[in-house]
Order: C-alpha cells, then sequence, then structure tokens
C-alpha cells in the first residue's frame, strides 16, 4: 500500500524558486517544481555523516604534504599540524570547523553571475555618465531622484542576505581586475539590493544599445535611479 502523502504549504523567495527551477532544469528528466523539491530533500537528508572521510591513499598523501609543511615557521605549519591530528583521530569533522573557508558546498551560480555583471555594468555607466554632467544637469538628478541622486554610487550587496553576489562582485572586481572603477568598495550594502538591480538593469538594457561614443544623459540616469528607490 503506497503511504499517505501529506499536503502543506511553504514560501520561498524568488531567488531560491530560481535556484531549485535551474537545478531541475540540469536534470536528465526535468522534474516538476514539487519532484525537484521532494529530490532536494531527499538528497540533504541523506547526508547523515558530520564529515566525509578521505581515502587510504588521499590521507598518507595529505599526511606526506603535512610532514613538508610542519617543520617550516610559517602559519601554514599549524594547518599541517591541525590535519595530521584529523587524519590520526578519525576528526574530519574538526577540518569544517577550522577550514570553513574552503570545506563548504558552494558554487556559483550562472544565472547569479550574470546578475551580478549586470548590475556592476549598468554602475559603471550611471556613475561615469553622471561624472560627465554639468552642475546643473547634476542638481536636476538630486532633485528629482531625491537624497541617492546627489553622488549616485554602486554600495555593492547585502552581506547578511546576498553573501553570495557580494562575494562575486569582490571577486570580479579585485581578483579579476574587472570594473576597476570599483575596487577598494567594501561591496557590502548592508540592505537588499539585488531586486533593484536586476530591475536597473533591464531598464538599462534598451539604453546601452545607444550610447555609442557617448555617456547616459541627466534624463536617462533619472530614469535608471528610480529602479533603485
Amino acid at each position: 500500500m503506497v503511504p499517505k502523502s501529506e499536503r502543506f504549504e511553504m514560501r520561498l523567495d524568488p531567488d531560491l524558486l530560481a535556484r531549485v527551477d535551474q537545478w531541475s532544469a540540469t536534470q536528465p528528466d526535468v522534474p516538476s517544481r514539487a519532484q525537484a523539491m521532494r529530490r532536494l530533500i531527499e538528497m540533504g537528508l541523506q547526508k547523515t555523516s558530520v564529515a566525509t572521510a578521505p581515502t587510504n591513499t588521499e590521507k598518507l598523501t595529505l599526511w606526506m604534504l603535512a610532514e613538508v609543511l610542519k617543520g617550516q615557521d610559517t602559519p601554514e605549519s599549524d594547518t599541517a599540524k591541525l590535519v595530521q591530528s584529523v587524519i590520526y583521530g578519525g576528526h574530519y569533522w574538526a577540518l569544517d570547523w577550522e577550514l570553513s573557508g574552503i570545506y563548504h558546498d558552494h558554487v556559483d551560480t550562472r544565472q547569479t553571475l550574470n546578475e551580478v555583471i549586470d548590475a556592476l555594468d549598468t554602475w559603471y555607466f550611471i556613475e561615469r555618465g553622471f561624472a560627465a554632467l554639468s552642475e546643473e544637469d547634476k542638481a536636476r538628478v538630486a532633485e528629482q531622484v531625491g537624497p541617492t541622486g546627489n553622488d549616485p554610487k554602486f554600495l555593492g550587496f547585502d552581506g547578511n542576505h546576498e553573501g553570495d553576489r557580494m562575494s562575486i562582485a569582490k571577486f570580479l572586481v579585485e581578483e579579476l581586475g574587472r570594473f576597476e572603477g570599483f575596487k577598494g568598495r567594501s561591496m557590502n550594502s548592508h540592505m537588499p539590493t539585488a531586486a533593484n538591480y536586476r530591475a536597473m538593469a533591464k531598464a538599462f538594457e534598451p539604453l546601452r544599445t545607444n550610447l555609442h561614443m557617448r555617456d547616459l544623459n541627466a534624463g536617462e540616469i533619472i530614469k535608471l535611479l528610480k529602479h533603485d528607490n
């Protein structure tokens, strides 16, 4: 007899739903959203062990590398000693705790990357265009947009709720040297911005095709900044 299923309601934000749909689209049978949710829950529940142990060959490799490093007077020597203690005692959960920067399952999605690039690209043109405006046009922008129109700057993403986007933006700018005008900024807006940036990028798309050999004018900047309010 098939067990009786129980119906319940759950609310998810649009970003998480988009990630579920994106995962579903990568599966061979392209399950429905409900089927995808059930599979993802099952996959999460199946991870019952606190950590994954390496194979014996991997243990030996890690041990020998740690032997090389632990004798050196460097910060890495402490990590090498920790790794050997973990291997010796089987305490692989400790690596999750102490090396959380590398022991994680996060992978940037193409959709999130594209959203961040679109936001950076939109703001690059806004800031460049605003800098080229006359003082009269700058005053017009401030008057029609409000406080954010006085000196519009790309603030980044919310570190608490949009950390993946903030991390991508920092990596693009600081590590890859893209959008160098934003270099040195914290990229932490301390408030949600992703939804506004998506709306701005959508409004910017038709404007971008007309920016050959010119910057955004005051009216176009006003139109874009109003999507950020």
